[in-house]
Protein backbone atom coordinates (compact mmCIF):
# COMPACT_ATOMS: atom_id res chain seq x y z
CA UNK A 1 0.00 0.00 0.00
CA UNK A 2 1.26 3.41 -0.57
CA UNK A 3 1.49 5.15 2.58
CA UNK A 4 1.83 8.73 0.41
CA UNK A 5 -2.19 8.26 -0.22
CA UNK A 6 -3.54 12.00 -0.66
CA UNK A 7 -6.78 10.33 0.93
CA UNK A 8 -7.54 10.50 4.53
CA UNK A 9 -9.52 8.31 7.25
CA UNK A 10 -13.36 8.70 5.85
CA UNK A 11 -15.16 8.22 8.46
CA UNK A 12 -18.41 7.58 6.68
CA UNK A 13 -21.17 6.38 8.95
CA UNK A 14 -22.61 9.12 12.05
CA UNK A 15 -21.87 6.99 15.15
CA UNK A 16 -17.86 7.69 14.46
CA UNK A 17 -18.54 11.59 13.69
CA UNK A 18 -20.69 11.71 16.86
CA UNK A 19 -17.96 9.67 19.18
CA UNK A 20 -15.42 12.48 17.49
CA UNK A 21 -17.87 15.12 18.76
CA UNK A 22 -17.87 13.48 22.23
CA UNK A 23 -14.35 13.18 22.67
CA UNK A 24 -13.67 16.01 24.18
CA UNK A 25 -9.60 15.87 23.01
CA UNK A 26 -7.82 18.90 24.29
CA UNK A 27 -5.58 20.21 21.61
CA UNK A 28 -2.82 22.46 21.44
CA UNK A 29 -2.69 23.54 17.68
CA UNK A 30 -1.91 26.35 15.22
CA UNK A 31 -3.52 29.21 14.24
CA UNK A 32 -3.15 32.17 11.32
CA UNK A 33 -1.71 35.20 13.17
CA UNK A 34 -0.04 38.56 12.55
CA UNK A 35 3.52 38.31 14.23
CA UNK A 36 3.96 38.42 17.78
CA UNK A 37 5.33 42.02 18.38
CA UNK A 38 7.78 44.31 17.10
CA UNK A 39 10.28 44.05 20.44
CA UNK A 40 11.36 41.21 22.23
CA UNK A 41 10.41 41.61 25.50
CA UNK A 42 12.69 41.77 28.32
CA UNK A 43 11.45 41.04 31.97
CA UNK A 44 15.14 41.44 34.38
CA UNK A 45 13.87 40.54 37.48
CA UNK A 46 16.69 42.33 39.47
CA UNK A 47 15.17 45.79 37.97
CA UNK A 48 11.70 44.55 37.73
CA UNK A 49 10.19 46.62 40.78
CA UNK A 50 11.23 49.67 39.01
CA UNK A 51 8.58 49.39 36.58
CA UNK A 52 6.20 48.80 38.56
CA UNK A 53 2.79 51.01 37.96
CA UNK A 54 0.65 53.31 40.26
CA UNK A 55 -2.28 52.10 40.84
CA UNK A 56 -1.07 48.55 42.41
CA UNK A 57 -3.44 47.38 45.35
CA UNK A 58 -1.61 47.41 48.11
CA UNK A 59 -2.47 47.43 52.25
CA UNK A 60 -1.70 50.78 54.16
CA UNK A 61 -2.30 51.69 57.37
CA UNK A 62 -6.27 53.35 57.62
CA UNK A 63 -7.13 51.46 54.43
CA UNK A 64 -9.92 49.41 54.31
CA UNK A 65 -10.87 46.70 51.13
CA UNK A 66 -12.53 48.48 48.59
CA UNK A 67 -10.71 51.90 48.55
CA UNK A 68 -11.53 54.37 45.76
CA UNK A 69 -13.32 51.35 44.54
CA UNK A 70 -9.83 49.96 43.42
CA UNK A 71 -11.15 46.60 44.66
CA UNK A 72 -14.16 46.02 42.76
CA UNK A 73 -17.02 43.35 43.11
CA UNK A 74 -18.51 41.80 40.06
CA UNK A 75 -21.78 42.50 38.97
CA UNK A 76 -23.70 40.07 36.95
CA UNK A 77 -22.92 40.48 32.83
CA UNK A 78 -24.43 42.14 30.74
CA UNK A 79 -22.29 41.75 27.57
CA UNK A 80 -22.34 38.59 25.18
CA UNK A 81 -20.17 36.29 27.59
CA UNK A 82 -20.50 32.49 26.90
CA UNK A 83 -18.66 31.46 30.41
CA UNK A 84 -19.67 28.04 29.53
CA UNK A 85 -17.29 26.98 26.53
CA UNK A 86 -14.69 29.61 28.03
CA UNK A 87 -14.91 32.09 24.77
CA UNK A 88 -15.74 35.58 25.22
CA UNK A 89 -16.79 38.27 22.59
CA UNK A 90 -14.14 41.20 23.24
CA UNK A 91 -16.46 43.11 21.03
CA UNK A 92 -19.09 43.04 22.84
CA UNK A 93 -18.38 44.17 26.30
CA UNK A 94 -20.51 46.98 26.81
CA UNK A 95 -22.60 45.22 29.83
CA UNK A 96 -22.04 47.27 33.58
CA UNK A 97 -19.85 44.40 34.96
CA UNK A 98 -16.39 46.26 36.12
CA UNK A 99 -14.95 42.92 35.30
CA UNK A 100 -15.80 43.10 31.34
CA UNK A 101 -14.72 46.91 31.12
CA UNK A 102 -11.76 46.49 28.19
CA UNK A 103 -8.19 47.96 29.66
CA UNK A 104 -6.24 50.51 28.14
CA UNK A 105 -2.73 49.91 26.94
CA UNK A 106 -0.91 52.70 26.88
CA UNK A 107 0.51 53.30 30.11
CA UNK A 108 1.18 57.22 29.74
CA UNK A 109 -2.65 57.48 29.48
CA UNK A 110 -3.83 54.93 31.98
CA UNK A 111 -6.14 57.16 33.65
CA UNK A 112 -8.25 58.92 31.11
CA UNK A 113 -11.32 57.99 30.79
CA UNK A 114 -11.03 55.46 33.57
CA UNK A 115 -11.36 57.41 36.68
CA UNK A 116 -9.07 56.54 39.22
CA UNK A 117 -5.68 54.75 37.90
CA UNK A 118 -6.20 51.98 40.35
CA UNK A 119 -9.07 51.55 38.46
CA UNK A 120 -7.95 51.76 35.13
CA UNK A 121 -5.11 49.24 35.99
CA UNK A 122 -7.55 46.58 36.86
CA UNK A 123 -9.22 47.25 33.78
CA UNK A 124 -6.22 46.43 31.92
CA UNK A 125 -5.60 43.53 34.36
CA UNK A 126 -9.18 42.10 33.44
CA UNK A 127 -8.71 42.56 29.72
CA UNK A 128 -5.45 40.37 29.68
CA UNK A 129 -7.00 38.09 32.12
CA UNK A 130 -9.95 37.20 29.82
CA UNK A 131 -8.32 36.64 27.38
CA UNK A 132 -5.50 34.06 28.42
CA UNK A 133 -5.93 33.09 31.92
CA UNK A 134 -10.26 32.83 32.31
CA UNK A 135 -10.28 29.57 30.32
CA UNK A 136 -7.63 27.72 33.26
CA UNK A 137 -8.49 30.01 36.44
CA UNK A 138 -12.37 30.94 36.16
CA UNK A 139 -13.82 34.44 35.75
CA UNK A 140 -13.93 35.22 39.38
CA UNK A 141 -10.30 33.42 40.25
CA UNK A 142 -11.57 30.19 42.00
CA UNK A 143 -9.66 27.88 39.34
CA UNK A 144 -12.96 26.08 38.02
CA UNK A 145 -12.79 27.74 34.61
CA UNK A 146 -13.52 25.40 31.56
CA UNK A 147 -10.36 23.95 30.82
CA UNK A 148 -10.16 22.26 34.77
CA UNK A 149 -11.55 18.96 33.89
CA UNK A 150 -8.82 18.60 31.86
CA UNK A 151 -5.97 19.65 34.31
CA UNK A 152 -4.31 17.95 37.13
CA UNK A 153 -3.04 19.54 39.04
CA UNK A 154 -5.40 22.16 39.22
CA UNK A 155 -5.21 25.32 38.48
CA UNK A 156 -5.09 27.68 41.07
CA UNK A 157 -7.72 29.30 43.32
CA UNK A 158 -6.06 32.83 43.88
CA UNK A 159 -9.30 33.87 46.47
CA UNK A 160 -7.80 32.95 49.83
CA UNK A 161 -4.60 34.98 48.65
CA UNK A 162 -2.15 31.20 49.21
CA UNK A 163 0.95 30.82 46.95
CA UNK A 164 3.39 28.47 47.03
CA UNK A 165 6.27 30.39 45.41
CA UNK A 166 7.05 33.13 47.18
CA UNK A 167 10.42 34.69 48.49
CA UNK A 168 8.39 35.48 51.88
CA UNK A 169 7.89 33.24 55.13
CA UNK A 170 5.25 30.86 55.12
CA UNK A 171 2.11 31.94 55.05
CA UNK A 172 2.63 35.09 54.80
CA UNK A 173 1.24 36.98 51.50
CA UNK A 174 3.95 36.85 48.86
CA UNK A 175 5.82 40.07 46.78
CA UNK A 176 4.26 41.19 43.80
CA UNK A 177 7.54 40.49 41.80
CA UNK A 178 6.94 36.99 43.50
CA UNK A 179 3.45 36.59 40.98
CA UNK A 180 5.19 38.43 38.58
CA UNK A 181 8.02 36.02 38.64
CA UNK A 182 5.31 33.01 38.06
CA UNK A 183 3.84 34.73 35.37
CA UNK A 184 6.60 35.29 33.07
CA UNK A 185 8.06 31.71 33.79
CA UNK A 186 5.38 29.45 33.94
CA UNK A 187 5.49 26.45 36.38
CA UNK A 188 7.35 23.50 34.73
CA UNK A 189 5.74 20.22 35.04
CA UNK A 190 2.28 21.35 34.90
CA UNK A 191 0.16 23.23 32.51
CA UNK A 192 0.76 26.45 33.75
CA UNK A 193 2.12 28.31 30.49
CA UNK A 194 5.34 30.96 30.73
CA UNK A 195 4.20 34.01 29.43
CA UNK A 196 7.50 35.45 29.37
CA UNK A 197 7.36 36.30 25.55
CA UNK A 198 3.64 37.28 25.44
CA UNK A 199 3.41 39.64 28.03
CA UNK A 200 5.20 43.54 28.15
CA UNK A 201 6.32 44.55 31.95
CA UNK A 202 3.23 46.74 31.63
CA UNK A 203 0.97 44.12 31.01
CA UNK A 204 2.20 41.73 33.24
CA UNK A 205 2.05 44.60 36.17
CA UNK A 206 -1.73 45.17 35.53
CA UNK A 207 -2.19 41.17 35.13
CA UNK A 208 -0.12 40.86 39.07
CA UNK A 209 -2.86 43.78 40.19
CA UNK A 210 -5.64 41.70 39.36
CA UNK A 211 -5.08 38.27 40.64
CA UNK A 212 -4.40 40.39 44.03
CA UNK A 213 -7.80 41.60 43.11
CA UNK A 214 -9.19 38.85 43.81
CA UNK A 215 -8.43 38.41 47.33
CA UNK A 216 -9.38 40.64 50.14
CA UNK A 217 -6.16 39.68 51.77
CA UNK A 218 -3.83 42.10 49.94
CA UNK A 219 -5.65 45.16 51.32
CA UNK A 220 -5.93 43.61 55.19
CA UNK A 221 -2.71 41.86 55.20
CA UNK A 222 0.98 43.35 55.29
CA UNK A 223 3.11 41.50 52.56
CA UNK A 224 5.81 39.25 53.79
CA UNK A 225 9.35 40.49 54.45
CA UNK A 226 12.03 38.91 51.57
CA UNK A 227 14.15 36.50 53.09
CA UNK A 228 17.76 36.92 52.89
CA UNK A 229 19.88 34.61 51.00
CA UNK A 230 23.70 34.86 52.16
CA UNK A 231 26.50 33.08 49.51
CA UNK A 232 26.06 29.48 49.30
CA UNK A 233 29.05 27.24 50.72
CA UNK A 234 31.22 25.33 47.79
CA UNK A 235 29.68 21.46 48.06
CA UNK A 236 32.12 19.51 49.41
CA UNK A 237 31.84 15.82 50.47
CA UNK A 238 30.67 16.76 54.14
CA UNK A 239 28.36 18.73 53.13
CA UNK A 240 26.59 16.30 50.58
CA UNK A 241 26.77 13.65 53.19
CA UNK A 242 24.97 16.32 55.52
CA UNK A 243 22.40 16.93 53.30
CA UNK A 244 21.55 12.82 52.39
CA UNK A 245 21.50 12.28 56.36
CA UNK A 246 18.89 15.70 56.32
CA UNK A 247 16.97 14.34 53.45
CA UNK A 248 15.91 11.54 55.34
CA UNK A 249 16.16 12.75 59.50
CA UNK A 250 13.41 15.39 58.14
CA UNK A 251 11.14 13.09 56.28
CA UNK A 252 11.92 14.44 53.08
CA UNK A 253 11.80 11.04 52.14
CA UNK A 254 8.18 10.03 53.14
CA UNK A 255 6.94 12.07 50.13
CA UNK A 256 9.82 12.17 47.69
CA UNK A 257 11.43 8.72 48.08
CA UNK A 258 14.92 7.34 48.80
CA UNK A 259 15.00 7.22 44.98
CA UNK A 260 13.96 11.11 45.03
CA UNK A 261 11.56 10.18 42.06
CA UNK A 262 8.25 10.86 44.38
CA UNK A 263 7.39 7.29 45.22
CA UNK A 264 7.82 8.13 49.12
CA UNK A 265 5.08 6.07 51.41
CA UNK A 266 2.66 9.04 51.99
CA UNK A 267 3.04 9.98 48.26
CA UNK A 268 -0.30 8.76 46.67
CA UNK A 269 -1.73 10.24 50.00
CA UNK A 270 -1.02 14.05 50.16
CA UNK A 271 -3.55 16.45 49.78
CA UNK A 272 -3.08 20.52 49.74
CA UNK A 273 -5.20 23.26 51.05
CA UNK A 274 -8.22 22.44 48.70
CA UNK A 275 -8.40 18.98 49.82
CA UNK A 276 -7.10 18.26 45.86
CA UNK A 277 -4.96 15.42 45.22
CA UNK A 278 -1.27 16.33 45.50
CA UNK A 279 1.21 15.28 42.58
CA UNK A 280 4.59 14.82 44.08
CA UNK A 281 7.28 15.34 41.45
CA UNK A 282 10.16 13.70 40.56
CA UNK A 283 13.30 16.04 41.70
CA UNK A 284 16.17 13.97 40.03
CA UNK A 285 14.76 15.99 37.02
CA UNK A 286 15.67 19.58 37.23
CA UNK A 287 13.36 20.34 34.85
CA UNK A 288 10.40 19.58 37.10
CA UNK A 289 11.41 21.91 40.01
CA UNK A 290 8.40 24.41 39.68
CA UNK A 291 10.30 27.35 41.23
CA UNK A 292 13.61 26.75 39.74
CA UNK A 293 16.48 24.21 39.88
CA UNK A 294 19.44 26.39 40.33
CA UNK A 295 21.02 26.52 44.30
CA UNK A 296 19.76 29.62 45.43
CA UNK A 297 16.13 29.14 44.76
CA UNK A 298 16.32 25.25 46.14
CA UNK A 299 17.14 26.93 48.77
CA UNK A 300 14.74 29.66 49.36
CA UNK A 301 12.15 26.94 48.49
CA UNK A 302 13.40 25.07 51.29
CA UNK A 303 12.99 28.25 53.34
CA UNK A 304 9.88 29.58 52.23
CA UNK A 305 7.76 25.91 52.09
CA UNK A 306 5.26 26.04 49.38
CA UNK A 307 1.33 27.40 50.82
CA UNK A 308 -1.38 25.53 50.42
CA UNK A 309 0.96 21.92 50.23
CA UNK A 310 2.19 19.33 52.36
CA UNK A 311 5.20 20.85 51.32
CA UNK A 312 6.50 22.86 54.28
CA UNK A 313 9.52 24.73 55.59
CA UNK A 314 12.41 24.08 57.03
CA UNK A 315 13.59 27.83 57.71
CA UNK A 316 13.61 25.91 61.37
CA UNK A 317 16.72 23.99 60.86
CA UNK A 318 19.96 26.18 60.80
CA UNK A 319 20.97 27.87 57.33
CA UNK A 320 24.02 25.74 56.89
CA UNK A 321 21.84 22.43 56.98
CA UNK A 322 19.30 24.05 54.54
CA UNK A 323 22.39 24.80 52.27
CA UNK A 324 23.56 20.96 52.63
CA UNK A 325 19.99 19.87 51.77
CA UNK A 326 20.09 21.77 48.51
CA UNK A 327 23.99 20.52 47.51
CA UNK A 328 22.67 17.12 48.09
CA UNK A 329 19.01 17.48 46.08
CA UNK A 330 21.10 18.97 43.18
CA UNK A 331 23.96 16.10 43.54
CA UNK A 332 20.78 13.75 42.44
CA UNK A 333 19.60 14.99 39.28
CA UNK A 334 20.12 12.25 36.73
CA UNK A 335 19.70 14.73 33.67
CA UNK A 336 19.92 18.10 32.03
CA UNK A 337 17.56 20.33 30.86
CA UNK A 338 17.24 20.62 26.99
CA UNK A 339 17.55 23.76 25.36
CA UNK A 340 14.20 24.80 24.16
CA UNK A 341 11.52 27.47 23.25
CA UNK A 342 8.19 28.60 24.99
CA UNK A 343 6.83 30.39 22.53
CA UNK A 344 8.65 31.87 19.28
CA UNK A 345 8.82 32.37 15.81
CA UNK A 346 9.50 29.30 13.91
CA UNK A 347 9.98 28.99 9.87
CA UNK A 348 9.22 26.90 7.11
CA UNK A 349 12.43 26.46 4.78
CA UNK A 350 11.42 26.87 1.00
CA UNK A 351 13.26 24.10 -1.17
CA UNK A 352 13.65 23.36 -4.68
CA UNK A 353 12.28 19.43 -4.32
CA UNK A 354 9.28 17.04 -4.25
CA UNK A 355 7.57 16.31 -1.16
CA UNK A 356 6.31 13.09 0.36
CA UNK A 357 5.99 11.37 3.64
CA UNK A 358 9.44 9.31 4.16
CA UNK A 359 10.58 10.47 7.90
CA UNK A 360 14.34 9.86 7.22
CA UNK A 361 14.21 11.78 3.52
CA UNK A 362 17.40 13.20 2.18
CA UNK A 363 15.11 16.64 2.11
CA UNK A 364 15.45 17.26 5.17
CA UNK A 365 19.30 17.41 5.44
CA UNK A 366 20.79 20.59 6.65
CA UNK A 367 17.08 22.06 6.84
CA UNK A 368 17.04 23.79 10.57
CA UNK A 369 15.09 22.28 13.90
CA UNK A 370 14.08 23.87 16.74
CA UNK A 371 13.16 22.20 20.12
CA UNK A 372 9.80 23.70 21.43
CA UNK A 373 8.44 23.36 24.88
CA UNK A 374 5.87 21.06 26.26
CA UNK A 375 3.91 21.15 29.18
CA UNK A 376 1.71 18.31 31.13
CA UNK A 377 -1.85 18.88 31.25
CA UNK A 378 -2.14 15.57 33.45
CA UNK A 379 1.21 15.65 35.86
CA UNK A 380 3.26 13.08 34.87
CA UNK A 381 6.46 11.38 35.72
CA UNK A 382 8.74 10.72 32.76
CA UNK A 383 7.01 12.89 30.62
CA UNK A 384 7.70 14.12 26.69
CA UNK A 385 9.21 17.61 27.78
CA UNK A 386 10.29 19.16 24.51
CA UNK A 387 9.29 18.19 20.64
CA UNK A 388 11.89 18.80 17.33
CA UNK A 389 9.89 20.86 14.73
CA UNK A 390 11.30 21.44 10.91
CA UNK A 391 8.87 22.50 7.95
CA UNK A 392 9.95 22.59 4.05
CA UNK A 393 7.55 24.28 1.45
CA UNK A 394 8.32 23.94 -2.10
CA UNK A 395 6.00 26.27 -3.23
CA UNK A 396 3.29 23.40 -4.29
CA UNK A 397 3.31 21.71 -0.69
CA UNK A 398 4.37 22.13 2.89
CA UNK A 399 5.64 19.69 4.97
CA UNK A 400 5.89 19.57 8.61
CA UNK A 401 8.27 17.23 10.09
CA UNK A 402 7.40 16.11 14.34
CA UNK A 403 10.71 14.53 16.58
CA UNK A 404 10.17 13.63 20.38
CA UNK A 405 11.89 11.62 22.60
CA UNK A 406 9.80 7.99 23.28
CA UNK A 407 11.53 4.83 25.19
CA UNK A 408 8.71 2.81 25.02
CA UNK A 409 6.67 2.22 21.32
CA UNK A 410 2.86 1.93 21.75
CA UNK A 411 1.14 1.01 18.48
CA UNK A 412 -1.60 -1.37 17.03
CA UNK A 413 -2.35 -4.08 19.18
CA UNK A 414 -4.62 -6.71 17.55
CA UNK A 415 -6.09 -7.46 21.02
CA UNK A 416 -9.22 -6.95 23.10
CA UNK A 417 -8.96 -4.41 26.60
CA UNK A 418 -7.88 -1.03 26.74
CA UNK A 419 -5.21 -0.05 24.10
CA UNK A 420 -3.49 3.30 24.78
CA UNK A 421 -1.12 4.62 21.54
CA UNK A 422 1.28 7.17 20.98
CA UNK A 423 -0.17 10.15 18.86
CA UNK A 424 0.93 13.69 17.90
CA UNK A 425 -1.61 16.79 16.22
CA UNK A 426 -0.57 20.12 14.81
CA UNK A 427 -2.85 22.92 15.38
CA UNK A 428 -3.64 25.98 13.71
CA UNK A 429 -5.79 29.23 14.14
CA UNK A 430 -7.73 30.13 11.39
CA UNK A 431 -8.42 33.84 9.79
CA UNK A 432 -7.07 36.56 10.57
CA UNK A 433 -5.83 36.88 14.29
CA UNK A 434 -3.15 38.59 16.14
CA UNK A 435 -0.60 36.98 18.60
CA UNK A 436 -0.27 39.28 22.00
CA UNK A 437 -0.46 42.41 20.43
CA UNK A 438 -2.95 45.44 21.26
CA UNK A 439 -6.29 43.42 21.83
CA UNK A 440 -4.45 40.28 22.61
CA UNK A 441 -7.65 38.18 20.10
CA UNK A 442 -5.80 34.83 19.17
CA UNK A 443 -8.01 32.06 20.50
CA UNK A 444 -7.21 30.02 22.68
CA UNK A 445 -4.65 27.60 22.58
CA UNK A 446 -6.58 24.59 23.44
CA UNK A 447 -8.63 24.02 21.00
CA UNK A 448 -10.29 27.73 19.83
CA UNK A 449 -12.96 29.32 21.94
CA UNK A 450 -16.41 30.57 20.40
CA UNK A 451 -15.74 32.75 16.84
CA UNK A 452 -12.24 31.87 16.66
CA UNK A 453 -11.87 28.44 15.32
CA UNK A 454 -9.22 26.03 14.75
CA UNK A 455 -8.12 23.02 12.46
CA UNK A 456 -6.09 20.21 13.89
CA UNK A 457 -4.18 17.36 11.95
CA UNK A 458 -4.10 14.26 14.18
CA UNK A 459 -1.94 11.24 13.61
CA UNK A 460 -1.81 8.24 16.00
CA UNK A 461 0.67 5.42 16.01
CA UNK A 462 -1.08 2.08 14.79
CA UNK A 463 -3.38 3.44 12.44
CA UNK A 464 -0.37 2.55 9.20
CA UNK A 465 -0.65 -1.19 10.82
CA UNK A 466 -4.12 -1.35 11.04
CA UNK A 467 -4.22 -0.04 7.40
CA UNK A 468 -1.56 -2.89 6.22
CA UNK A 469 -3.44 -5.31 8.20
CA UNK A 470 -6.98 -4.64 5.99
CA UNK A 471 -4.62 -4.83 2.84
CA UNK A 472 -5.32 -9.57 3.00
CA UNK A 473 -8.71 -8.78 4.66
CA UNK A 474 -12.28 -9.11 3.00
CA UNK A 475 -13.36 -6.43 5.21
CA UNK A 476 -11.75 -3.12 5.17
CA UNK A 477 -10.55 -2.63 8.66
CA UNK A 478 -9.14 -6.03 8.78
CA UNK A 479 -11.59 -7.03 11.67
CA UNK A 480 -10.13 -3.89 13.87
CA UNK A 481 -12.45 -1.98 15.68
CA UNK A 482 -11.96 1.97 14.09
CA UNK A 483 -13.07 3.95 16.88
CA UNK A 484 -11.68 1.76 19.40
CA UNK A 485 -7.96 2.03 17.49
CA UNK A 486 -8.59 5.95 17.22
CA UNK A 487 -10.02 6.55 20.50
CA UNK A 488 -8.62 4.10 22.37
CA UNK A 489 -10.14 1.78 24.84
CA UNK A 490 -12.01 -1.41 24.49
CA UNK A 491 -12.05 -2.90 20.98
CA UNK A 492 -15.95 -3.94 21.40
CA UNK A 493 -18.39 -2.77 18.65
CA UNK A 494 -19.82 -5.74 17.08
CA UNK A 495 -20.25 -4.44 13.43
CA UNK A 496 -16.62 -3.12 13.09
CA UNK A 497 -16.15 -4.95 9.79
CA UNK A 498 -18.89 -2.88 8.22
CA UNK A 499 -16.98 0.76 9.24
CA UNK A 500 -15.06 0.87 5.79
CA UNK A 501 -11.77 3.45 6.22
CA UNK A 502 -9.48 5.07 3.75
CA UNK A 503 -5.43 5.24 3.24
CA UNK A 504 -4.32 7.44 5.55
CA UNK A 505 -3.19 7.81 8.98
CA UNK A 506 -3.95 11.57 9.52
CA UNK A 507 -7.25 12.95 10.43
CA UNK A 508 -8.23 16.36 9.73
CA UNK A 509 -10.73 18.13 12.44
CA UNK A 510 -12.29 21.55 13.32
CA UNK A 511 -13.18 23.11 17.17
CA UNK A 512 -14.16 25.80 18.21
CA UNK A 513 -13.90 25.07 21.87
CA UNK A 514 -13.91 22.15 24.38
CA UNK A 515 -16.63 19.83 22.98
CA UNK A 516 -16.92 21.20 19.69
CA UNK A 517 -13.86 18.48 17.73
CA UNK A 518 -15.64 17.32 14.66
CA UNK A 519 -14.32 16.03 12.09
CA UNK A 520 -13.84 17.50 8.26
CA UNK A 521 -16.02 16.30 5.70
CA UNK A 522 -14.57 13.27 3.96
CA UNK A 523 -14.10 14.94 0.46
CA UNK A 524 -11.59 17.61 2.68
CA UNK A 525 -9.89 15.28 4.18
CA UNK A 526 -6.22 16.25 2.64
CA UNK A 527 -3.33 15.61 4.84
CA UNK A 528 -0.75 12.81 4.31
CA UNK A 529 0.77 11.68 7.16
CA UNK A 530 3.84 8.82 7.89
CA UNK A 531 5.68 8.44 11.68
CA UNK A 532 8.01 6.07 12.35
CA UNK A 533 9.57 4.84 15.65
CA UNK A 534 13.72 4.03 15.65
CA UNK A 535 15.65 4.16 18.42
CA UNK A 536 13.75 5.45 21.47
CA UNK A 537 12.30 8.56 19.34
CA UNK A 538 9.27 9.05 17.08
CA UNK A 539 9.70 10.99 13.47
CA UNK A 540 6.35 11.97 12.26
CA UNK A 541 5.47 13.18 8.80
CA UNK A 542 2.81 15.80 7.42
CA UNK A 543 2.34 17.04 4.54
CA UNK A 544 -0.34 19.27 2.44
CA UNK A 545 -0.56 21.36 -0.20
CA UNK A 546 0.05 24.81 0.10
CA UNK A 547 -3.20 26.24 -1.02
CA UNK A 548 -6.04 25.79 1.93
CA UNK A 549 -8.68 23.66 -0.06
CA UNK A 550 -11.97 25.53 2.77
CA UNK A 551 -11.81 27.81 4.69
CA UNK A 552 -11.68 25.35 7.50
CA UNK A 553 -7.77 25.06 6.44
CA UNK A 554 -5.11 26.64 7.51
CA UNK A 555 -3.73 29.28 4.66
CA UNK A 556 -0.09 28.48 3.81
CA UNK A 557 0.18 31.13 0.92
CA UNK A 558 2.73 33.23 3.30
CA UNK A 559 0.13 36.40 3.44
CA UNK A 560 0.93 36.20 7.47
CA UNK A 561 2.46 34.54 10.34
CA UNK A 562 -0.06 31.05 11.22
CA UNK A 563 -0.61 30.17 14.74
CA UNK A 564 0.82 26.94 15.15
CA UNK A 565 0.75 24.39 18.44
CA UNK A 566 1.29 20.55 19.39
CA UNK A 567 0.30 17.88 21.24
CA UNK A 568 1.85 14.34 21.97
CA UNK A 569 -0.12 11.43 23.53
CA UNK A 570 1.88 8.58 25.32
CA UNK A 571 0.80 5.39 25.38
CA UNK A 572 2.76 3.79 27.95
CA UNK A 573 1.00 6.82 30.11
CA UNK A 574 -2.57 5.73 29.25
CA UNK A 575 -2.36 9.01 27.04
CA UNK A 576 -6.09 9.83 25.88
CA UNK A 577 -8.23 12.57 24.41
CA UNK A 578 -7.50 15.39 26.87
CA UNK A 579 -4.69 13.55 28.93
CA UNK A 580 -1.43 14.52 26.66
CA UNK A 581 2.07 17.36 26.88
CA UNK A 582 1.46 20.54 24.49
CA UNK A 583 2.86 23.38 23.50
CA UNK A 584 0.86 27.09 23.64
CA UNK A 585 1.30 28.83 20.47
CA UNK A 586 4.12 29.60 18.05
CA UNK A 587 4.45 32.09 15.13
CA UNK A 588 5.00 29.70 11.55
CA UNK A 589 6.67 31.76 8.86
CA UNK A 590 6.37 30.33 5.45
CA UNK A 591 8.97 31.20 2.93
CA UNK A 592 7.03 32.81 -0.07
Amino acid sequence: MERNNTSVFNYRNARAALVCLLSGLVFLIPYVVFSHSGEKQKHDMDTIENTKPKGMIQQEDGDKPGADNEYLEPEPAQGNMDHGHGGHDMHDMSGKDPFLTRGKHDLANMGEGQGSQGQALLARGRNIYLHMCVFCHGKDGNGGGPAMEYLYPWPRDFRKGIFKFRSTPTNTLPLDSDIYRTIIRGVPGTSMPSWGEALSPQDTWALVNLIKSFSPRFRQDPQGEKIKISEPPKASQEILARGAELFNNQKCVNCHGQSGKGDGKLSDSLKDAWNHAVFVHDITNPAHFKAGYDLKTIFKTLSTGLDGTPMESYSHIPEADRWALAHFIISRFSKGVTEAKFETDIHSQKVEYEIDTEPFSPVWEGVKSINLVLRPLSARRQAVETINFASINNGEQIAFRLKWKDPTLSGFKESSGDNYRDGVAIQFGLGDVTLHTHGHNEPFFGMGNRGKPVTIWHWKAGLEEALEASEDSEYATGGVDMDALIYGGTMSNPVHRLNPTDESAVEELNAEGFGTITPQRPENQDIQGYGEWKDGEWTVIFVRDINAMSKWDADFTGKSAILIAFAVWDGEKEDRNGRKVISVWQRLNVSP
